[in-house]
């Protein structure tokens, strides 16, 4: 069975008040032991969550929890004119990820954000039965409809028009992403709704608009 759910990128380095180096994915061959270290960063700054693998700083927003989360927005918030704010905050990194049982098939990359969540509304809304691109980041990945079913490609990084022959790596029930995706919403909004109280509780103005910016929905 599919499930569809969304992620932020929590960097420990970002939030912690220490000094604490912290390697890069790539720089250790062995997945376990970097999660070992991000486990031991994150516990200097006080936060009790868990990346959703071993290979990345992705944490699922539903395992946040308020304390966490005020941590968080207090560092992001850091620097910014608040009576300014529209072009300064962004949404979170991260975006959704698609598994399948205990595997990951597809998983935010490089520059994707929750507010990606329109393109994965838009596949539901797609009625082309040609290749068309899902921005996660980048990589991308393609999603072509067939017959019920939805075909995805691996990622890549080269646009639609620069590929000859687009392979399918696996498919899923068009009607089961329908089902996910409107849960994987809810969720999202939920999120909003959460950080903007949390705002209210730090004495934040305009705390409603600024967590649509954060999460990238109204």
């Amino acid at each position: 069975m599919i499930q569809l759910f969304n992620v932020i990128e929590i960097s420990p380095l970002k939030y912690s008040k220490e000094e604490y180096g912290l390697p890069e994915v790539s720089d250790l061959p062995n997945p376990e032991e970097w999660y070992k270290q991000w486990i031991k960063a994150v516990s200097t700054i006080d936060l009790d969550f868990h990346t959703i693998d071993g290979e990345s700083y992705f944490v699922d927003i539903e395992t946040i929890d308020d304390r966490n989360l005020k941590i968080i927005l207090e560092v992001d918030l850091q620097g910014i004119d608040l009576d300014d704010f529209k072009d300064q905050i962004m949404p979170f990194d991260g975006g959704i990820v698609l598994k399948e049982n205990d595997k990951i098939l597809i998983k935010p990359t490089c520059c994707g954000d929750i507010g990606n969540i329109k393109e994965w509304q838009r596949i539901l809304e797609n009625e082309s039965k040609e290749w068309s691109d899902l921005w996660i980041g980048h990589p991308f990945v393609f999603y072509k409809k067939d017959n019920g079913k939805i075909q995805f490609s691996d990622y890549s990084d080269l646009n639609l028009n620069e590929f000859l022959d687009i392979k399918p790596i696996f498919e899923i029930d068009e009607s089961n992403l329908r089902i996910e995706f409107e849960k994987v919403k809810q969720q999202q909004i939920k999120f909003k709704i959460k950080i903007s109280e949390i705002l209210k509780k730090m004495k934040i103005d305009d705390s409603e608009r600024i967590s649509e910016l954060m999460t990238g929905v109204k």
